[in-house]
């Protein structure tokens, strides 16, 4: 038969347990201060990581100051006005809405004003885009009478550049001017 193993002595207080100076209490405390050391560098670690991944690189931020979005996160517009004189048979402005006023895919808004400022309405306007620096054009535009004012969806300008808008307003049956004004696209 086997004699009983003698048990360890125990603490005579629970809160001064682990705080001896035998060869457990040393390697608990190394222990302590490993755990500890790689805690600090972990979270030295990700607070870096951080601040680096919340930091574009030195080109991104570059193109994105060349291409910077207004606050409200909205392009503007381009809007352009063109007076017009038919003589005797009216007179007025036409107020052009380019938006967003950049190549690729634009919508056209187009409100024609009589002499006194007042909106008028006119049988039929057109307009057309030309690119002369690079033969392009003229591109027209789709212009629906909406009820107060014109617009088309969609005109696509596919390059940047000062491009020449042609805006013709027929007063009657016989009457129409056309107006140029150039016009800045930009990328």
């Amino acid at each position: 038969p086997e004699a009983p193993r003698p048990e360890a002595p125990r603490p005579t207080h629970p809160s001064r347990a682990g705080t001896g100076t035998g060869p457990g209490s040393v390697l608990r405390r190394g222990l302590y201060r490993s755990v500890l050391v790689e805690a600090v560098v972990a979270a030295v670690v990700l607070g870096v990581t951080t601040v680096l991944t919340a930091t574009p690189p030195g080109r991104s931020a570059e193109e994105a100051a060349r291409a910077a979005v207004p606050a409200g996160g909205v392009l503007p517009a381009s809007v352009t006005t063109i007076p017009f004189e038919i003589g005797d048979s009216g007179s007025g402005t036409v107020q052009i809405t380019l938006d967003p006023g950049r190549t690729g895919d634009n919508a056209v808004q187009a409100v024609v004003f009589g002499p006194d400022g007042s909106l008028a309405a006119v049988p039929e306007l057109r307009l057309s885009f030309t690119l002369p620096d690079q033969q392009v054009g003229p591109i027209e535009a789709d212009l629906r009478d909406r009820g107060g004012y014109w617009s088309a969806n969609t005109v696509t300008l596919p390059l940047p550049g000062t491009w020449t808008m042609k805006a013709t307003v027929r007063v009657s049956e016989i009457d129409q001017v056309s107006e140029t004004r150039r016009i800045r696209v930009e990328r």
